[in-house]
């Protein structure tokens, strides 16, 4: 591909929708970007877009223009230690720590825009982070829940001895790094720009910390003693058919199991990453509805 026709960043984004480049104070006095899009013309509430475990911001620029094109003042936040976060990459203290930081992006997104409320919006393993979050948060404030090939019944894990390091290094070095099991960039896309574009980011993230992989090995475990019935907020599911990530079926019970109303789910001829696939006009459809729809 030539250098004219490389997928970057700065060229995903839309000429008609007003950008800003902010920073989220964490609880812990740390600082994360975020990607502020602001409509022209604000319908609904507000979007707190979260993204997955080896991306950031920049993979999903797309659908968030999107998103602020129908009317929805979008923010993407960087999670530490992703994307050009300046906190330690590929690492987290603890699953409350993660947990904490979605709440001080959830007060952020509430003060910026005067909303008393907001959609969530996770991709991923976002999905999953923002699942766990929902479980517990004062859902008050919480109008929807999106979840994009949410990571909450993976098909790729790491293997029984990478778990066994990973609890040893717990114990007498907790900071060592281990591989993400996602490297290869077949199981997001079968599009070849979007291959590219993966195997050139200098962003993503490929290795992370004994402590992240055993704070989401928490998260999994907050959701997986979840009482029936108790994500008590409106969500959809939207799915890739196609995906190597993701059990498709498992997702959909899971959801069935912990939602108190029925989930509504959406599942598209695609692969793990839906926003890198060819045609995204349904995608960016589903979406629109599932963020802007009344409650």
């Amino acid at each position: 591909m030539s250098d004219s026709k490389k997928i970057t960043f700065a060229n995903r984004l839309a000429d008609d929708v007003r950008v800003t480049h902010e920073m989220l104070k964490l609880p812990d006095g740390q600082e994360t970007p975020v990607l502020h899009h602001h409509p022209s013309q604000k319908v609904g509430v507000p979007v707190l877009y979260v993204h997955g475990i080896q991306s950031h911001p920049g993979w999903f620029t797309g659908s968030a223009q999107m998103l602020a094109r129908a009317g929805s003042e979008v923010f993407q936040v960087t999670r530490r230690g992703n994307g050009t976060s300046p906190t330690r990459r590929g690492d987290a203290a603890s699953a409350e720590q993660l947990l904490g930081d979605v709440n001080a992006a959830v007060k952020y997104v509430l003060e910026q825009t005067g909303n008393k409320r907001l959609a969530l919006l996770g991709i991923s393993w976002g999905g999953k982070l923002l699942t766990a979050y929902a479980l517990r948060a004062d859902v008050d404030n919480i109008d929807s829940l999106t979840l994009v090939a949410p990571g909450l019944k993976p098909l790729v894990d790491v293997s029984i001895a990478t778990k066994l390091a990973v609890l040893l290094a717990l114990i007498f070095r907790p900071g060592t790094y281990f591989k993400i099991p996602l490297n290869d960039v077949s199981l997001f896309t079968d599009n070849p720009e979007m291959r590219e574009y993966l195997r050139n980011d200098p962003h993503r993230l490929h290795r992370a910390t004994a402590r992240f992989l055993f704070a989401s090995a928490m998260i999994d475990r907050i959701i997986a003693r979840a009482d029936e019935r108790t994500l008590k907020v409106p969500t959809t599911l939207i799915l890739a058919g196609r995906d190597r990530i993701i059990d498709n079926e498992s997702t959909c019970d899971l959801m069935e199991w912990l939602a108190d109303r029925p989930v509504r789910v959406r599942l598209l001829d695609a692969t793990h990453t839906i926003e890198f696939e060819r045609e995204k006009g349904a995608f960016y459809e589903i979406l629109c509805q599932a963020v802007g729809e009344e409650r």
